[in-house]
């Protein structure tokens, strides 16, 4: 096995709700420029980060372990090696040392953006001669990540691409698409990072970049991502001149593949008792294998169908998906609007799935044609989310679980929880009333028996809560 993909991982990074450190990413409004961190700990947004623990941490592949990474070498009478891979969202096939797959995948973007109706850029000023820095762009046409259709996204100077809803300083952390994820810059002349968009596909390129830790400034890697219109994302390694297991983490992330992630806005207020927080929850990644990378790679992702990318309640019912139960979830308006889900609400319309109610609805439920309308874009969505009403939300903690179970076993934070406490006290206290009152009257003599005989209600002139009270306490 080449590549790894990993269900239900939970990275959660907790923000403060502040334009200063959240930028909501839209149609109308697409962040230019920005620096990203190298540390958790320099990311002034993040009021709190919970670390994977050692048995939720992904491992990348180890079909290999008898080999030493940094020593591994193809043999020379190797030249093909097609690797494929299912990963539930996506099929990844894997070309190491083939030319013939280099010239069919690599894209001359110089040439393309000479074209009529090509729009790119050969030298952004912003990425070029920079480090550590993303730049926000558009795409001309909805491109469906996981199934859900985007039109925004972010190059980073790093090696990968944003895809989230929301930029903020960690944007290394998940909802992104890393050929090669590392500590690179743009400082030398021959380095830059080049985009076209043709309509039909989005390449990247990072030419010649080198990393912040090469002093002598010995090795340039030029490697690209295309994302096609139908989903299929392509890496393509032409110069990797050392091997991808040498490169330091010290001072960034290094990643080879996708992530996706949804956002959980909660409104009850944080700890500082201002502002609410927003929680972002890594539900699925496939990582490609360092070991697998070397010049004249290619890896290829082939989007697989899923339920979110169902636009009416009729196609999302019929639909016959290898690894997912589709149903319709009625959701309003205020909610975001009807959409199709899976059964386990694993995307990024996690709270509206939530807050509708739609894992708890019966799967019976039948078309009506009211409500498709409503269907809204994913970069919409954020819009909606913001405007909602309070409602209550599961806990945060149980929402993905990781046994992979697809099971929420809720446990409600609200003030259920003390109303049943008083009520079930209410009658445990009523039925001690009443034994008393059993025991008084037929055992007169006793003490309890001339309590009642002498406060009996024939004698009470006044409200009797107040009376029986004040006798509670004297005794």
């Amino acid at each position: 096995m080449n590549t790894k993909f990993y269900t239900f991982g939970v990275l959660l990074l907790i923000i403060h709700i502040s334009s200063a450190q959240s930028i909501p990413v839209n149609d109308k409004r697409v962040p230019e420029v920005f620096k990203y961190s190298e540390s958790l700990t320099s990311a002034p947004s993040i009021v709190e980060f919970l670390p994977l623990s050692p048995i939720r941490r992904f491992r990348r592949d180890t079909s290999s372990e008898e080999i030493d990474p940094a020593t591994a070498t193809l043999p020379t009478d190797v030249d093909v090696q097609l690797d494929s891979f299912d990963h539930q969202y996506y099929i990844t096939e894997t070309y190491m040392k083939d030319e013939v797959a280099l010239k069919k995948y690599w894209v001359q973007i110089d040439q393309l953006l000479e074209k009529p109706n090509v729009v790119g850029n050969k030298s952004h000023p912003l990425l070029s001669n920079s480090y550590r820095r993303a730049v926000g762009t558009k795409i001309s046409f909805k491109f469906p990540f996981y199934g859900h259709r985007m039109s925004n996204l972010t190059i980073a100077t790093g090696g990968f691409i944003y895809i989230g809803d929301q930029t903020h300083n960690w944007l290394a952390a998940t909802q992104y698409i890393a050929p090669l994820m590392a500590n690179f810059h743009t400082n030398q002349n021959n380095s830059n990072i080049i985009y076209a968009d043709d309509g039909e596909m989005f390449v990247v390129e990072w030419r010649n970049v080198q990393l912040k830790e090469d002093t002598m400034n010995k090795n340039s890697f030029s490697f690209q991502a295309i994302l096609h219109k139908n989903g299929d994302i392509v890496f393509v390694y032409k110069d990797i001149p050392i091997s991808i297991s040498n490169i330091s983490e010290a001072n960034h992330p290094v990643k080879l593949g996708i992530s996706d992630a949804y956002l959980f806005n909660h409104n009850e207020l944080s700890r500082t008792g201002n502002q609410p927080k927003r929680v972002i929850y890594e539900y699925h990644r496939i990582e490609v294998s360092p070991i697998k990378v070397r010049s004249n790679t290619v890896v290829v992702l082939k989007a697989q169908p899923t339920c979110i990318q169902f636009e009416t309640c009729e196609s999302c019912s019929n639909a016959t998906l290898k690894h997912f139960n589709c149903q319709w979830c009625h959701s309003k308006r205020k909610n975001g609007g009807p959409f199709c889900t899976d059964d386990a609400g694993l995307h990024r319309r996690r709270q509206h799935w939530a807050e509708s109610n739609c894992h708890i609805k019966s799967k019976s439920l039948y078309c009506d044609g009211k409500d498709e309308d409503e269907v809204y874009d994913d970069n919409d969505l954020k819009k909606n989310i913001e405007n909602q009403p309070h409602f209550r939300k599961p806990d945060p903690d149980i929402v993905v679980p990781l046994n992979g179970d697809f099971k929420e076993n809720r446990v409600r934070k609200s003030d259920g929880g003390p109303s049943v406490a008083s009520f079930l006290l209410l009658v445990l206290l009523l039925f001690c009333v009443v034994g008393w009152l059993v025991y008084a009257y037929y055992n007169p003599h006793t003490t309890s028996g001339q309590l009642l005989i002498k406060y009996r209600p024939s004698r009470w002139h006044v409200p009797s809560s107040h009376v029986r009270y004040s006798a509670s306490v004297h005794m």
